[in-house]
């Protein structure tokens, strides 16, 4: 049987990398899914490769940063599905950037989206699945950046470790609507963002791309980046049945990264 039968998950950041596995294997056990995304025409794209669904998943183009669009993300998940089981907040935006160089517009840009959206979205979630009185589970996806900072990324190390904290706040809070709250931290993940990071940090570092990827690869106990079927995996456990009894925890799915 399969887990999610007749539940709704919405998945924010949905077009590509983790995002976008998770969609599809909510979709494979038999949930609906409403799946949003700043970039809509990649979003259609990732409707199109899974078609055989298109009965079960609903796409939207949103802004998180926006509290309107957080709204209509819920109003619309409400419309089409009828209630909300599961949250995964996942939309987030990097920074490459020496301290020095941040600006004010830098840090607005990274913690609108990743501190502010991802806040709001959870509460507006909760709020429906309140009303809905079924509980629920919500997974902030944070960094283990924001375990212990990282140089050239200080917004984003912030901005996660923000969504660590509030997630443990958030899970006393809703506990006693049998609504769990839990953080999923991956490492490096082999996404495109990943891509555009080790790019950025090799033009500042003066330094050649492939060398640097290699040589940061070589830091990983387990010797790979992560895929994004790694954090998925995690991120549906933590939604089902036989993770029922976990909720105000950040979960390390990090290769051992953030051992050393």
């Amino acid at each position: 049987m399969k887990k999610f039968k007749d539940k709704t998950a919405i998945v924010t950041g949905a077009a590509q990398g983790v995002g976008k596995e998770t969609s599809i294997h909510f979709l494979k056990e038999g949930a609906s899914v409403l799946m949003a995304d700043i970039n809509f025409p990649k979003l259609k794209e990732l409707g199109n490769e899974i078609s055989e669904f298109s009965q079960n998943f609903h796409l939207m183009k949103a802004d998180i940063s926006n509290l309107e669009s957080i709204s209509s993300v819920i109003n619309e998940t409400i419309n089409k599905f009828g209630s909300i089981d599961f949250l995964i907040n996942n939309a987030s935006v990097s920074l490459t950037k020496n301290m020095m160089d941040l600006t004010v517009d830098d840090w607005d840009k990274v913690l609108n989206i990743n501190v502010k959206g991802t806040f709001f979205t959870m509460i507006k979630a909760a709020k429906e699945m309140i009303k809905n009185d079924k509980g629920g589970c919500i997974v902030n996806v944070s960094s283990i950046a924001g375990l212990n900072g990282r140089p050239l990324f200080l917004p984003y190390a912030a901005s996660k470790a923000a969504v660590i904290n509030f997630t443990k706040s958030a899970a006393l809070e809703f506990a006693k609507y049998n609504i769990r709250v839990n953080s999923v931290a991956p490492g490096t993940i082999d996404t495109e963002m990943w891509g555009k990071i080790s790019e950025d940090i090799s033009i500042i570092n003066c330094c050649d791309k492939e060398s640097f990827a290699k040589e940061w690869i070589k830091k990983i106990p387990l010797g790979r980046l992560a895929r994004p079927e790694d954090i998925s995996n995690v991120i549906l456990f933590l939604c089902s049945k036989e993770g029922e009894y976990i909720t105000g925890q950040t979960i390390n799915v990090c290769g051992g990264l953030s051992v050393i």
